[in-house]
């Protein structure tokens, strides 16, 4: 069955230890609500490819860009593929490439290509899927978390991620005010190290 989520709730601990997950810097167990691995893989395929935008660009040369390994890269590149997204061409000269102009791609797509259909909670997967629907706010809340979420996904087109990339690529100053669950004066009092912070 099509999970109906990629928002997932993740233990990164054994990822931290492994060295499988390298986004951030974690010395303990710690559990989040999060965007799955598999998402965000795709994400960078993409946007790299929209990057490359009429070339095809080489699995090893994507994964490289990406920092996807290639076990990942091949599972997503299936999903892509049958979802019409990208499409592949073997040979020399071959690889991954974007099978629609970058305008007419969104995140909604990329990510429900690979997670399946957007879905927070199981209430909202139909009318009266849940008892409680007519009587629990948080039900409406839910509702309305939701057609945020995916209205702010589908504004964001390939085109538009692109575009940021150029100004990350051009130095332009980014933006200050991201929420980021852990900021550099907590490492501090937990008393991870420079080096570690950086790693």
């Amino acid at each position: 069955m099509t999970p109906m989520t990629f928002i997932t709730i993740a233990n990164l601990s054994s990822q931290v230890n492994s060295g499988a997950w390298n986004c951030g810097v974690y010395r303990s167990t710690l559990s989040m609500f999060q965007v799955s691995r598999r998402a965000d893989y795709a994400v960078r395929m993409m946007i790299e490819l929209a990057l490359n935008e009429g070339s095809f660009l080489s699995a090893t040369a994507l994964s490289k860009k990406t920092a996807v390994p290639k076990a990942f890269l091949h599972k997503i590149t299936a999903d892509l593929v049958k979802s019409q997204l990208i499409m592949t061409q073997a040979g020399p000269g071959g690889g991954l490439i974007l099978a629609k102009p970058r305008s007419k791609i969104n995140m909604r797509h990329i990510l429900e290509a690979v997670e399946g259909p957007i879905c927070l909670n199981i209430c909202l997967l139909r009318p009266q899927e849940c008892k409680r629907d007519a009587i629990c706010p948080a039900h409406d809340f839910w509702g309305r978390l939701q057609m945020m979420l995916t209205e702010q996904l589908e504004a964001a087109s390939l085109e538009y991620m692109v575009a940021e990339a150029q100004q990350i690529s051009q130095k332009t100053n980014r933006r200050n005010d991201i929420p980021y669950l852990i900021h550099r004066d907590d490492l501090l009092v937990n008393n991870w190290s420079d080096e570690e912070a950086d790693a």
